[in-house]
């Protein structure tokens, strides 16, 4: 994989949620760099405090000095003069200096606030994706188990009671069979164009326990009058070639109602033929129709 389609599927996962992380990493960008402006402007806020402080004592211990002098018209009478002269404009300055200070500190204070709020805002709204993405992922996979719950029960439905039908009693079949309701509003139509092999390791299986009921019903007892039909019938349900076809009398085995207790080979096989049977065709082989009334034209009744 290049290094570019590493990126584009990062940015791809990041979009698909909301960009959150992106959003979340330049915000706290801008927060570490207010915070170092204001961490700048609360040293220089300070420094001008002391340096006004400084003046302020050296304006006052020189004021004392004169206050107190013996002598005057003297180099240090001028120079203690001068500094409180000079203090008078400088504190002006340093005052404005300071608020100057103060007044960014305040602004920057302010922005770090505005930041701050933004990305906790930012942040729930993150949370809140991530419950409603794993909501959405919880109900596709619940709806899913759902149609795979219908999907096997009607499958088992239309191999129980359906398909069976497109025999006739001679063993021919038919190309297409119908079902409908007593009110005459509703349809079923089965058809036989992928009903036509069986998944091997369950065919394999179900070959087995016939054989195994052939056993043991020959080499135990003479097979009865009332036995000889379910052995003629067992006896063409498979036909094994390149894959396992479905012989004549499949579906007429599949539906009947064998004791397990008595005959448990078979009844096993019947399980294991019923599961076989592929349904990768389900909406090809079957359709289901509906009307609003008997003079109406029957509309297809979509399956998936």
């Amino acid at each position: 994989m290049h290094l570019g389609q590493i990126v584009m599927s990062k940015k791809s996962k990041d979009a698909a949620s909301g960009g959150f992380k992106t959003k979340t990493r330049k915000l706290q960008q801008s927060i570490n760099q207010v915070g170092r402006e204001l961490s700048a402007l609360t040293k220089r806020e300070k420094k001008s405090c002391r340096v006004w402080a400084s003046g302020y004592h050296k304006f006052m211990k020189s004021a004392d000095q004169l206050a107190d002098l013996k002598v005057h018209k003297t180099q240090k009478e001028s120079r203690l003069r001068a500094v409180i002269k000079a203090w008078s404009t400088e504190t002006v300055r340093l005052t404005k200096e300071r608020d100057k200070c103060r007044e960014l500190l305040q602004a920057k204070k302010a922005e770090l606030a505005g930041l701050e709020a933004k990305l906790a805002m930012l942040k729930e709204q993150e949370q809140n994706e991530i419950k409603n993405v794993d909501e959405i992922v919880t109900q596709v996979f619940d709806l899913n188990a759902t149609v795979v719950r219908a999907s096997n029960s009607r499958l088992e439905c239309l191999n129980r009671h359906v398909f069976p039908r497109l025999w006739t009693d001679e063993g021919g079949m038919r190309s297409q069979v119908s079902f409908i309701s007593s009110d005459g509003l509703q349809k079923v139509v089965a058809m036989v164009n992928t009903m036509t092999l069986v998944k091997g390791e369950f065919a394999e299986e179900a070959l087995r326990l016939i054989q195994g009921f052939f056993d043991r019903f020959q080499t135990t007892t003479k097979v009865s009058s009332d036995m000889q039909p379910i052995f003629e019938l067992t006896r063409q349900l498979l036909v094994l070639k390149t894959n396992f076809k479905v012989g004549p009398d499949l579906y007429r085995f599949i539906s009947m109602e064998l004791d397990a207790s008595t005959l448990p080979e078979l009844a096993r096989a019947q399980t294991l033929l019923r599961q076989s049977i592929r349904s990768e065709k389900t909406n090809s082989y079957i359709r289901m129709y509906a009307r609003t009334n008997r003079n109406a034209n029957w509309e297809v009744v979509p399956q998936s």
